[in-house]
């Protein structure tokens, strides 16, 4: 009984992270499909890696998904430590997949733009990065670039991560106007970017609930300890944590956007420990911006 009892758990863990890697496969397909079809063939850089990429690619005449891939390579090398393994693996997955899935397109295509209408593939195209993005984060998992660069440099600059970003955002829409020397393009490159980043937030607010994890293991004194020493995970996204005599340990989580990295680091103790997720509180604005 109880061998049956450990493969049910086995099956269940094992569906449970085909998912979560099916969901990171199926976001960098569309992230690439929004590149490939939208973005790429127009020339507007909407910021990131793939933004420099594009700038790369008119210079040196490489495909800008081997060009994104080299960069992001070395700033996910960095940042592992920031990302955790199990983020680290998935956000690799995400970065060679949508580098593949971009230059077969670039190629099957030829570079041709499904619309040629650039405002339209401007909107159009950043909508799908955006929920491509928003996709792979609730898969537990980044698509590289901006996001691993950001999160380093907040460890050793005191600002707002959103502002971060957007700072490079900007300098790289910057270099690809002067690049094209078209600088009627930068509206375009900006309406891209501002779709991006509103289809992620609308995504990404929509999913941000609070969590009640309910762990039940003979490990939770060590889950615990190794909960609360996991950096990534940290004492602002657990709110409470309490273990009692029946092997229960209740966790409850501002967000669900690390639901996989606090999953991941439970199975790292005890890969047979028993999870559950419920639903709780919808969050205010204040606690999003927490």
């Amino acid at each position: 009984m109880k061998n049956l009892i450990t493969i049910s758990k086995a099956a269940f863990f094992s569906l449970e992270k085909l998912k979560s890697y099916g969901l990171v496969l199926g976001g960098s397909l569309i992230l690439a499909i929004g590149y490939g079809f939208f973005i790429v063939p127009h020339n507007i850089v909407p910021g990131g890696v793939f933004g420099l990429s594009i700038v790369i690619h008119n210079l040196i005449d490489l495909p800008v998904g081997m060009i994104a891939l080299t960069i992001n390579i070395p700033l996910l090398i960095w940042g592992t430590k920031i990302l955790g393994r199990a983020t680290g693996i998935k956000t690799a997955i995400s970065m060679v997949s949508v580098s593949l899935f971009l230059d077969a397109i670039t190629f099957l295509t030829n570079g041709t733009p499904l619309i040629k209408d650039i405002l339209v593939s401007s909107i159009f195209g950043g909508i799908l990065i955006g929920l491509a993005v928003a996709i792979v984060m609730n898969a537990g998992a980044t698509t590289g670039g901006n996001d691993i660069f950001a999160r380093i440099i907040i460890k050793r600059i005191r600002l707002p991560f959103n502002q971060i970003m957007l700072a490079t955002d900007a300098i790289i829409v910057f270099i690809g106007v002067v690049n094209f020397g078209d600088f009627t393009m930068a509206a375009y490159c900006i309406i891209a970017v501002i779709a991006i980043s509103q289809t992620v937030a609308y995504y990404l607010k929509k999913s941000v609930q609070n969590k009640t994890i309910l762990v039940f293991s003979k490990k939770n004194t060590a889950i615990h300890q190794r909960l609360m020493q996991n950096t990534n995970i940290g004492a602002n996204i657990i709110q409470l944590i309490h273990r009692d005599s029946n092997e229960k340990l209740i966790l409850i989580t501002k967000n669900n956007r690390k639901l996989e990295i606090i999953k991941d680091t439970i199975r790292l103790e005890d890969n047979e420990a028993h999870i559950i997720v419920l639903e709780s509180n919808k969050m205010s604005d204040e606690q999003l911006a927490n």
